[in-house]
């Protein structure tokens, strides 16, 4: 069933307007009388039927009752900003792997620094990518998109690590702690934690970065024997807990 997001679900008539309105009508070829699926910005799911097309605007009416979204844990990605536009695709595939938070950090090595407008045009741009993402992958929600900060601004905030939360970051030095076994073992606890996931950038992290992430309750993981880029670590572990949990 198609899927659009809302503002609001509980009045019983919607307008759809703008870009969604838009994307239904001629990208996934709407029509009077279709029903999909609708998530509004509170959480809530519903069905409705579209009732009426009117130039950038689509009348509809909610005829499903509405369901809470609930999610036991979240799964968060704080990833490093690599070069060129490759978070654009960092943020299509984890939002169809089901991340409900990214974090795009600037550390040490980092190589793009955007920031002014130009950060701000990234940001309104990932969010717009995480929204049709979502939309095509059929999620329940759209993932967060932070601020772009400091790696050690972000580490300071969410020190110390809680019983709650499994810190997990990849590191091309270690040898022992492969990823797949640290979640499977996760899994087989039984724990209810929210998971979050750190990449590096390319020239990978400092030896004082490693430090400080180690030092706050981070776990360093290997992916495997070969060293992968930034994107394709982030989507291999995603993958993984993808595999695991979901």
């Amino acid at each position: 069933m198609k899927r659009v997001f809302v503002k609001n679900l509980t009045e019983n008539e919607l307008i759809i307007s703008g870009s969604d309105a838009n994307h239904l009508a001629r990208s996934l070829r709407a029509r009077r009388g279709d029903k999909i699926t609708a998530v509004d910005n509170f959480g809530h799911c519903a069905v409705i039927e579209l009732t009426d097309f009117n130039n950038d605007t689509i009348k509809a009416r909610r005829i499903g009752e509405i369901r809470e979204v609930i999610r036991e844990k979240k799964i968060i990605l704080a990833d490093c900003l690599p070069k060129q536009n490759r978070f654009d695709n960092i943020i299509e595939k984890s939002t169809e792997l089901g991340v409900d938070k990214i974090e795009p950090l600037i550390s040490e090595r980092t190589i793009a620094r955007p920031g002014g407008l130009r950060e701000n045009s990234k940001i309104e741009r990932w969010k717009r990518i995480a929204k049709e993402a979502a939309e095509q992958c059929a999620r329940d929600s759209i993932p967060e998109i932070g601020k772009i900060r400091n790696l050690n601004d972000w580490l300071k905030e969410i020190s110390p690590i809680n019983d709650d939360t499994l810190l997990l970051f990849c590191w091309e030095n270690e040898k022992n702690t492969i990823a797949r076994e640290i979640l499977r073992d996760y899994k087989n606890s039984g724990a209810e934690k929210n998971i979050i996931v750190l990449i590096g950038p390319e020239g990978g992290f400092s030896e004082r970065e490693v430090k400080n992430i180690k030092e706050i309750g981070g776990i360093s993981i290997s992916l495997g024997k070969r060293i992968l880029k930034t994107d394709t670590a982030a989507i291999s572990i995603l993958a993984m807990i993808n595999y695991e949990f979901m």
